[in-house]
Parts: C-alpha cells; sequence; structure tokens
C-alpha cells in the first residue's frame, strides 16, 4: 500500500467508467480544475475526455496510483466487483492510505458492504455518493448526491460533488447514501408507469392534454420531475435517459431491501414487472418513456377508443 504525498495528489481524481454519467462527471471535474485519470473497459470511450485534458489509465489499478478520490460510476454489483477488488487489476489494492473511494452508482446494499469492509482494512474511506438526474441534469451540474460517509469525509468530497452537481443531502453513514438512492429510485419506478398509463390514458381518451397536464402541475401529487417525464411521453420525446434496463435493475436492488427487512413491497414488484413487458417487448435499452407510447398502442390495438 503506498503512502499519499498530499501535495502530488491534492487535486487528482480518477473516475473509472465512462458511461453516458461517468464520462459527464469527468468533463465537469476538468473543467473545475481537477487533475482527471479515467478508464473503461472499452478504452475507445475515454478518447473524447482524453481531448479534454484527463490522463488515460490502461487498469483501474494504474488510474488510482495517486489519486486522492477515485469515484466509479459502472453498471452493476459485478462490474464494480472487477474495477475495485480485483487483484491484479482492480483500482481498491493499488489506492493511497487516506484517500476516499466514492461509489457513484446505484448497486446492492450487500456489494456496498463489501466494499466498506474491504476499504476499512486497507485505511481507505468508503463514500457511497449515488446521484439523482440524469443525462440533462450531467450535462447542467445540477446532479443531486445522496451521500453516505463519515462528517470527515464529508468536508473533503463537497467541493468535489458540487463541482459535478448542485446539492448534497448527507444521509448519514458509509452505507446510508446507498440505502437512501435505492428508495428514491423506486419510487422513480413507480412513477414513470404511473405517468406512462396517465399518459396513455388522457391520449387514447381524446383529453385535451395539454389542460389535463396544466391542472395537474397545481396539486400535491405531482412533482416537477414527473411532469418533465409526462412532457417527454406526450411529445414523443424518447430520447435515452433512463433506459428500461436500468429501472429493472435499480428496482431489483431495492427490492432486495424491501426483503431484507421483511416489509412488502408490492407496488415496487408490480413497477418492475412493468418494466420487464416493455423489456420482453424489445425496449430494454429504450428510455423508461417509451412505457406510454406502449401502452398507448396496446390500447389502441384492443379498440379501446372513443
Amino acid at each position: 500500500m503506498n503512502t499519499p504525498s498530499p501535495s502530488s495528489q491534492s487535486q487528482q481524481v480518477a473516475v473509472l467508467g465512462m458511461g453516458a454519467m461517468g464520462s459527464r462527471m469527468a468533463t465537469s471535474l476538468i473543467a473545475a480544475g481537477y487533475s482527471v485519470t479515467v478508464w473503461n473497459i472499452e478504452a475507445s470511450a475515454c478518447l473524447p475526455i482524453v481531448k479534454l485534458g484527463a490522463r488515460q489509465a490502461a487498469t483501474p489499478a494504474e488510474a488510482v496510483t495517486h489519486a486522492e478520490f477515485v469515484i466509479t460510476m459502472v453498471w452493476d454489483d459485478a462490474a464494480s466487483a472487477d474495477v475495485w477488488l480485483d487483484p491484479q487489476t482492480g483500482a481498491l489494492p493499488n489506492m493511497q492510505v487516506g484517500s476516499i473511494a466514492l461509489e457513484c452508482a446505484t448497486l446492492t446494499l450487500g456489494h456496498e458492504k463489501k466494499l466498506a469492509d474491504a476499504c476499512a482494512a486497507r485505511g481507505i474511506e468508503f463514500v457511497s455518493a449515488p446521484m439523482s438526474g440524469s443525462l440533462p441534469e450531467a450535462d447542467n451540474r445540477t446532479l443531486i448526491f445522496t451521500v453516505g460517509a463519515s462528517d470527515a469525509a464529508m468536508v473533503r468530497i463537497q467541493p468535489l460533488l458540487l463541482a459535478m452537481g448542485s446539492k448534497i443531502n448527507h444521509a448519514g453513514g458509509p452505507l446510508d447514501g446507498i440505502s437512501e438512492k435505492l428508495m428514491i429510485n423506486g419510487k422513480l419506478g413507480i412513477e414513470y408507469i404511473a405517468a406512462a398509463e396517465m399518459v396513455a390514458l388522457m391520449k387514447v381518451g381524446h383529453m385535451d392534454v395539454e389542460r389535463r397536464l396544466a391542472i395537474k402541475a397545481t396539486t400535491a401529487p405531482f412533482a416537477p420531475r414527473g411532469l418533465r417525464e409526462a412532457r417527454f411521453m406526450i411529445d414523443g420525446d424518447y430520447t435515452v435517459r433512463v433506459k428500461v434496463n436500468q429501472m429493472i435493475k435499480d428496482l431489483s436492488y431495492e427490492i432486495d431491501q424491501f426483503e431484507s427487512h421483511g416489509v412488502p413491497c408490492h407496488l415496487h414488484k408490480a413497477a418492475r414487472s412493468a418494466f420487464e413487458w416493455a423489456r420482453d417487448k424489445g425496449h430494454g435499452e429504450e428510455d423508461s418513456t417509451i412505457l406510454a407510447k406502449l401502452y398507448e398502442e396496446e390500447a389502441r390495438q384492443h379498440g379501446a377508443t372513443r
């Protein structure tokens, strides 16, 4: 294990995972003046970020050599385990004592508990820092981070997170960030389904969609984010922001949290089933707003028009 040199690593960040979110996060950090090293399993995904000034590493191990902060943004538990824990190429065995490991992906509590324990054994601070928001928020640096961290770590990571987002919610200890984020995403999945059903009903029922949406906007159950997704559905804007497959994964992880405490979660399971229905129809890689179109098509196929 390396001992950090405060002067050499003071503004150095490794970002592991150059997908749609990770690449935008790295871009924001470069713009904020951080020295950023990036890695991705498909190396070519790093090239646009390298052009902005990032250094590219061949492995997670290489990427974290001098980093004070290491951020991962990958798909699921398995990908996260490979990035952090692989004995040859993983980040964690090569991080410096006193550095901070930030897991920003939406993963299971069980997996993040393993990461937190592995970090503690090496003198590294683990932080769960998943964010709320999709591509527009990442582009505009208005992501909302729900963070599980010690008070001392919060002081150190606040400038870093505010370079990528607009708000930080401190949920509690290292695992409380992901616990809360799973609840947030579970509710998001349910709201996607509710909005899709509502929009399909208004369209198939030949209602005054604009008037009805304006009325809904004045009432307590309709938050701005939900209304935005309804707007996308009404306009037929299915630009990929939150994939159907992503909602299936996140709902599954949240259902695991419910079941670990013996709490019934019928709505979450129903929402997951709806997304699985869309996936099975070939729409897994499309945006979750596609549900409204599928519901409308289903209704028209059955002649449910007036």
